[in-house]
């Protein structure tokens, strides 16, 4: 098999939405860490002198002044399979693994993830075009099972119901390119498209009027969109990095962490 050119650090960023207003963390770690294998080693050669790749890393991310701290890890397990996970201060965790696919054209991976909100399953590409510029595209589609439940209790009138998101479907389109020889720039946009629309169950009672109400209905299915740029440098095994996230109604995420690889 045709070797890939060069050696290339490659990231799909995916961004998870909180639904409440405290900040979420996401690892650029924790969804998919692609080493392109060096020039002139091909797939399924041993190279005893290049092990295999394993990263741990912490992030910080600052939401409205507010900061999250994720503690995430991939290692990989033979040459095409690895294990992924994350937990950050808001008890988030996800952990998934990872099967690789390469050919001299482009490098794959398919994923599986659950985490505390759902399942999700996604496939990634990477395709490179010149010895420095690689062309990324990501797709997953994540199954909800969460639920929030709220409640009201008035001195005439109860509520009580239950908020679950939707299933969702997002993609990627992005470039990472190694601008510097320790020096990475990737750009990303993605697209969040809800398939059923978020579910509302609730319940109303008026006691002094003897009234009852049952109903479950699908609020209308969201499709936005956001941007995202990421810095990335390395220094020994260290690979500090900073994101910065774009959403066109305003909102904004920065992200700082810190990966070791050994």
């Amino acid at each position: 098999m045709t070797a890939l050119p060069r050696a290339l650090r490659v990231t799909a960023i995916t961004l998870s939405i909180s639904l409440a207003s405290t900040a979420q963390a996401t690892s650029i770690s924790s969804d998919i860490e692609l080493i392109f294998p060096p020039k002139g080693i091909e797939i399924g050669q041993e190279d005893e002198s290049e092990p295999l790749y394993k990263s741990v890393g912490l992030d910080v991310k600052m939401q409205d002044g507010e900061a999250v701290y994720t503690l995430n890890a991939s290692f990989d397990i033979g040459e095409t399979w690895r294990v992924f996970g994350e937990y950050d201060s808001n008890e988030f965790w996800e952990a998934g693994v990872g099967k690789s696919f390469y050919s001299s054209f482009m490098f794959t991976e398919v994923t599986a993830k659950a985490n505390r909100g759902g399942y999700s399953a996604g496939v990634f590409a990477g395709i490179p075009v010149s010895e420095t510029v690689i062309l990324m595209a990501d797709t997953n589609y994540n199954w909800s099972t969460s639920s929030y439940d709220f409640q009201y209790d008035g001195e005439s009138i109860q509520v009580d119901g239950s908020y679950s998101p939707s299933d969702t479907i997002d993609f990627m389109l992005g470039f990472s390119w190694s601008a510097l020889e320790r020096l990475n720039v990737s750009y990303s946009y993605n697209h969040v498209y809800e398939t059923t629309g978020d579910r509302v169950q609730r319940e109303i009672h008026i006691p002094d009027f003897e009234y009852d109400d049952k109903r479950i209905s699908r609020l209308s299915k969201g499709n936005y969109n956001y941007h995202e740029i990421t810095l990335t440098t390395e220094v020994w095994k260290l690979s500090p990095y900073f994101t910065y996230t774009y959403f066109p109604y305003g909102e904004k995420f920065y992200e700082f962490g810190l990966s070791f690889k050994w």
